[in-house]
């Protein structure tokens, strides 16, 4: 847990991946100009202090987000209700949607088997970031 409260160390190298706008209707002729696109644009985030986690469990299928997918998760972007956010309950990991009710603030999971969980006065709570992308692998 400790290391994912540190800063997050950055490489000189940035590796950029071939990008090109394709349909997904009717076949047609690729495009002749080929873009490049860095993991952090092609997940809506350019911030230095990004950082991945790999999702264990299913309670976030719900949002696209089964059970061994790699999120992208931005702690300098301020959370909103309604956001799934990365954080910390009571010293274990979590993933799931913060929600504002008359009771309180919620953690959603995304998933009828599980159930939200209020948080309580004396929890022990904070965010991370929010989870801005997810690479899922078939």
């Amino acid at each position: 847990m400790e290391a994912m409260q540190t800063a997050v160390k950055t490489t000189a190298a940035v590796k950029t991946f071939p990008f090109f706008d394709v349909t997904a209707d009717l076949p047609s002729l690729a495009q002749d100009q080929e873009n490049r696109i860095t993991a952090e644009e092609l997940l809506g985030s350019t911030s230095p202090t990004v950082f991945v986690v790999k999702v264990s469990g299913p309670s976030m299928e719900g949002a696209h987000l089964p059970n061994g997918t790699t999120v992208m998760v931005d702690p300098g972007v301020r959370h909103k209700v309604g956001d799934i956010v990365a954080g910390l309950l009571n010293g274990e990991f979590i993933i799931k949607r913060i929600l504002k009710t008359h009771a309180g603030w919620v953690l959603h999971p995304e998933n009828p088997s599980f159930i939200p969980y209020l948080i309580k006065p004396d929890d022990e709570f904070k965010v991370l970031g929010v989870v801005k992308g997810a690479i899922i692998k078939f």
